[in-house]
């Protein structure tokens, strides 16, 4: 998810009378939003700069994901109930005194976005059917969403960096690849450098299977699939620092995530559509690129 998508949707959902605040949202403290004067009293504002609009938005809420859904589905419209039906029935969110959630667990029959389950993040990312297989067959997974069985190399883009791998630490070096996604790294070994101002986008050469950029690194993307608990619901792919960058972005790995109302900077979304896929049916469902994410993970 850009800072400039989500600062789209917090004005609308924010620039309200004090007294028509929407449950569930809390501003992120990772992202390109810059507060600016409100139009109503009471309400808040933000916006962005040609630059910070492309930065990923972190501190995102399984919640705030599914509001954004609906929000989507009613065409952005501002009125109250907008925000609080459609792909998502917010009046479900809540939580027993045993600590499990009540949230309905997947999106709406009709729903026109939703949050991705993890069967359709992981086709998305990590899924080709054209990919040659050893015994001449085609058609088949790639270990990492970057369209390859290699690990990426995680550095800021345009910079040669060590090759990835499970216990690699990221770091610069003039005889290594060019990197590939930004997570796993910091800038103590990228003097100047921060993976928090790297845009959404910058590794414009690697995508996954099906044209999707940053589906490692960036933030960890929220899915629909909950624990049988029903104290977590899960998320999928790296994120910025996190050292676990080459586990997360492993095939069938899903990270730890968390409880529906769990805000942490690592954590944003991606957003699935009913829009047809052409030439891959069995896909079910049309990626675009939005984003979001944490260390248990987004489609648009």
């Amino acid at each position: 998810m850009t800072s400039g998508q989500w600062v789209e949707f917090f004005n609308a959902a924010y620039d309200r009378p004090a007294n028509d605040r929407l449950p569930h949202l809390l501003p992120p403290t990772f992202w390109g939003g810059i507060e600016t004067t409100p139009t109503v009293p009471g309400g808040r504002r933000w916006t962005t700069t040609s630059q910070s609009a492309m930065l990923p938005t972190g501190d995102i809420s399984w919640r705030m994901a599914a509001m954004y859904c609906n929000w989507l589905h009613n065409d952005k419209a501002t009125n109250r109930e907008a925000f609080l039906n459609g792909a998502y029935d917010v009046s479900t969110f809540g939580f027993t005194p045993g600590g499990r959630f009540t949230d309905q667990l997947t999106h709406n029959e009709g729903a026109r976005y939703w949050i991705p389950t993890w069967d359709e993040w992981l086709k998305a990312a990590h899924f080709d059917p054209d990919k040659p297989n050893g015994d001449g067959t085609i058609g088949g997974w790639w270990q990492y969403s970057t369209t390859s069985d290699t690990a990426p190399a995680y550095g800021p883009p345009g910079m040669n960096v060590r090759a990835g791998g499970v216990g690699v630490v990221p770091a610069p070096d003039p005889n290594g690849p060019l990197a590939q996604a930004n997570a796993g790294w910091d800038g103590l070994n990228f003097t100047g450098n921060s993976p928090f101002t790297i845009p959404l986008g910058a590794y414009a050469d690697v995508t996954s299977p099906w044209g999707l950029l940053d589906t490692a690194g960036g933030t960890s993307e929220w899915v629909e699939e909950a624990n049988l608990l029903l104290t977590a619901r899960g998320a999928s792919g790296s994120a910025w620092a996190l050292s676990s960058a080459p586990l997360m972005d492993l095939l069938y790995i899903i990270g730890n995530g968390g409880f529906p109302s769990l805000t942490t900077y690592d954590l944003g979304f991606r957003i699935a559509s009913s829009i047809p896929a052409p030439g891959f049916s069995s896909l079910g469902v049309g990626i675009m690129l939005l984003m979001l994410r944490r260390g248990s993970r987004r489609v648009r």
